[in-house]
């Protein structure tokens, strides 16, 4: 006999699977339109690089795109679901999730982001792309809140959040082909994971090509191919002036500023590989540090500039950009 949990565990997946090939038999796609004339907005929902949380105006790495209503999330640093809600965003309407690589600060509110969206009301499955390891951390989050999930579908009559989630644990190439959307990996290198443990991805949607690096030390040599003519490239950026003060504050000293160098590319790498790939718009985001008051927004647009000579915009948590225009709008335009 079969116990209760493992039972749970298999009509939690097979109802998860049937979901999908269900919304991936139906005529709309994965979204209510075709990419024909599609509203997509790049929301840029934490901006910061790393783990600590040092002021409410710079949390941890999260973007979102929006395509028209319908959110798809690039990671869920702290706070993600939060900064949705400030943008005038239904959680409901969140229907996938890509994630880079595991450190907390790229993964801490993906709980709370699904959790979220299901007491918002979300009735429709969520797609969940992520490193290995990924479906072991939605099964020990759907373990955590097993008591409140179980009581909220009894005595609320909501749909069980676990027959809505379906995860599927990546690899380079393609992930998603149809009419709305297409979207394809890449490994990075991002130590102190192993090859296959951390990703970049390519979004195309709407005609637009997004591109976003994740965390990486090097930029890989399939790079500028990856990301060749791409709209807009979303990349994490690195000042290494700034990273022993960084640092002293944090503690651990030159142990915790050696690690932080040897994980992430600095504004000359970023400028080869975005001119290397022909990027028409370069963002900076999962800045590192990003609440030294020394390092302004135009140290870090210089520190590309060697080698790009395109439209640099320097990323603030709560910042949209328009992705079939030049339109920026930013929330939260005071310093720091």
């Amino acid at each position: 006999m079969l116990s209760n949990t493992v039972r749970n565990r298999f009509r939690h997946r097979l109802s998860a699977w049937l979901l999908v090939l269900i919304a991936g038999l139906l005529p709309i796609g994965a979204f209510a339109q075709g990419t024909a004339g599609a509203d997509v907005e790049l929301l840029l929902l934490g901006t910061k690089g790393g783990p600590a949380l040092l002021t409410p105006r710079r949390i941890s790495q999260s973007s979102a795109l929006v395509v028209d209503g319908e959110i798809v999330m690039i990671d869920a640093g702290y706070g993600a679901s939060l900064r949705l809600a400030e943008a005038g965003q239904s959680l409901k309407q969140l229907r996938s999730i890509f994630i880079t690589h595991l450190h907390s600060d790229h993964v801490l509110d993906y709980p709370a982001l699904l959790m979220n969206a299901w007491a918002t009301g979300l009735k429709q499955p969520v797609a969940v792309y992520g490193p290995p390891g990924m479906q072991a951390m939605t099964d020990q989050m759907w373990q955590v809140f097993a008591v409140d999930i179980e009581k909220r579908v009894a005595d609320e009559g909501r749909p069980d959040p676990r027959e809505l989630v379906d995860v599927q644990e990546i690899d380079a190439g393609p992930l998603v082909d149809k009419d709305a959307m297409k979207v394809s990996a890449l490994r990075v290198s991002h130590p102190p994971f192993d090859d296959g443990e951390a990703f970049a991805y390519r979004f195309q949607v709407a005609g637009k090509v997004v591109v976003f690096t994740g965390d990486l030390h090097t930029f890989p040599s399939g790079f500028a191919e990856f990301a060749k003519d791409a709209d807009i490239m979303v990349s994490e950026m690195v000042n290494a002036d700034a990273v022993q003060a960084l640092s002293t504050r944090i503690g651990n000293g030159s142990t915790l500023a050696k690690a932080i160098l040897s994980h992430h590319v600095t504004g000359a790498q970023v400028g080869r590989a975005a001119a290397a790939a022909s990027v028409k718009k370069l963002v900076l985001s999962h800045l590192v540090p990003a609440d030294d008051p020394s390092v302004t927004e135009q140290s870090w647009i210089d520190a590309v500039r060697g080698d790009y000579d395109g439209p640099v915009v320097v990323g603030r948590d709560g910042m949209r950009i328009n992705v079939a225009g030049d339109q920026v709008t930013d929330s939260h335009q005071s310093a720091d």
